[in-house]
């Protein structure tokens, strides 16, 4: 898991009220599913950090579970369908454009199988298909979606931050391979800020 469960509220509660102000903010309908991914991460951060105080306790064990299943649910639910897309909103480019709407529809395809899969699972993995195909596929399947639209995009603003996040999933894994779900999306919740505020400048026509 991420480290704390003081870390995971404290950066919940600045993402969250991040994404409000992004969100409130927003004067354009291209920008409204961007300048949401803040308050996105923000419930995935809080999710965890009821994981992390619920953890060990009788009383409030079964709270460990629900904060996981949300956790999981915005992580690979959510996120493989909510980028492609809505980078596809903000991309100008028709070539882009297309390549960003084909992609949107596989993480659509990844976000369902994943809902089928977290619904009978609670634990910190990908979909469990092993019995299919290689482990290392289910990774790439879910890489597509969550990792290639930002290089997709024209944006110099977008591409900066993809490189942010693909930094951030080698170092969660060079920091704790058990754990590099939840490390890594620590890393692109940090990284949405950067997304937002630049959103904020899109809004005077800054994001480029």
């Amino acid at each position: 898991m991420c480290f704390s469960a003081s870390v995971s509220y404290g950066s919940a509660a600045l993402l969250i009220s991040t994404g409000a102000v992004t969100t409130l903010g927003n004067t354009s309908k291209q920008h409204r599913m961007i300048a949401a991914i803040p308050f996105l991460f923000g419930i995935q951060q809080a999710a965890e950090g009821v994981v992390w105080q619920s953890m060990g306790s009788e009383l409030v064990g079964g709270l460990s579970q629900y904060g996981a299943l949300l956790f999981v649910a915005v992580a690979l639910v959510a996120w493989p369908s909510w980028l492609p897309w809505s980078l596809y909103q903000v991309e100008e480019n028709k070539k882009r454009k297309t390549i960003l709407k084909v992609i949107g529809f596989m993480g659509l395809g990844v976000s369902l199988l994943a809902a089928s899969v977290v619904g009978h699972s609670l634990g910190y993995s990908f979909l469990n298909m092993k019995r299919f195909w290689p482990a290392s596929i289910d990774f790439l399947i879910y890489d597509i979606p969550t990792m290639i639209p930002f290089f997709v995009s024209s944006l110099r603003t977008v591409k900066k931050a993809g490189y942010l996040v693909f930094a951030g999933m080698v170092l969660a894994q060079a920091i704790n391979r058990e754990a590099t779900t939840s490390i890594w999306c620590f890393f692109a919740a940090v990284v949405s800020l950067y997304i937002a505020v630049n959103v904020l400048w899109g809004q005077r026509g800054r994001l480029v």
